[in-house]
């Protein structure tokens, strides 16, 4: 068999020659696209009364709205996705109030009320769940949440032409462990406009709270109802109920 030998010089310069295809190879390849950005939506409630003005801070980066009483965010924001995610709020700029830790999933709507009174320089905050898919025809979802802190328990009913529905029943102030999943809950009902009344039970006297001859209820909406204030309270501070829109 005739042997082909190659000169140590040939050897060399075809090593050095597949090694500048190989690099050229590897320059010319474009870099592989960065993961795709990992993000919940979030929007702010401030339901704390006597409590000034407030500034979200997510992951160490201030947020630019800054909420008063009975405000909230304009509209959704994006949050990153995170397993511990970490939400500050700061009055007047400065005095750290609320300082939690959540998991936020990504492509998850959330609404985080800050609400309660100042104590010892805290408030707490509820973050719940937000189904922001759409209502069927003609239909509004709505759920409630009780943030007056010194107001007993409360029943809601409405009121559309003859026909009446008690819309909430015996509903407690949410307080320091308030069950997350329940209060995230949106409940369908008929679209339209409503008289609302809000009534406590003391004693078995029924007291009639809050009387609105309108609440709107619109189709295709998504809103939570709120009950704000105190049950001393003066001008705004005194209880309320709000309306909070997802949709």
């Amino acid at each position: 068999m005739k042997q082909v030998r190659m000169p140590l010089k040939g050897i060399a310069f075809t090593l050095l020659a597949a090694t500048l295809v190989t690099s050229c190879k590897k320059k010319d390849d474009p870099a592989p696209p960065p993961p795709p950005a990992r993000n919940a939506t979030m929007q702010f409630v401030h339901a704390s009364p006597k409590t000034g003005e407030l500034t979200a801070d997510i992951n160490g980066k201030k947020h630019q709205d800054k909420l008063k009483f009975l405000g909230q965010s304009n509209g959704y924001i994006p949050v990153p996705a995170d397993k511990e995610a970490v939400l500050k709020f700061l009055l007047d700029g400065s005095k750290l109030i609320v300082d939690g830790k959540y998991a936020l999933t990504d492509k998850v709507s959330y609404s985080l009320f800050v609400y309660d009174t100042l104590l010892n320089n805290k408030v707490k905050a509820l973050l719940l769940t937000d189904d922001r898919s759409s209502p069927a025809k003609g239909k509004s979802n709505v759920r409630f949440l009780h943030l007056s802190p010194d107001a007993t328990a409360v029943d809601i009913d409405v009121f559309k032409n003859k026909d009446s529905l008690r819309l909430v029943s015996n509903a407690t102030y949410v307080g320091d462990k308030p069950d997350i999943k329940s209060l995230s809950v949106f409940k369908s009902v008929a679209a339209g406009d409503y008289h609302v009344k809000v009534k406590t039970k003391v004693g078995g006297k029924e007291t009639t709270i809050l009387d609105i001859p309108i609440v709107k209820l619109e189709d295709g909406k998504v809103a939570t109802l709120y009950l704000s204030g105190l049950a001393k309270g003066t001008g705004t501070t005194k209880v309320a109920l709000q309306v909070s829109q997802h949709k």
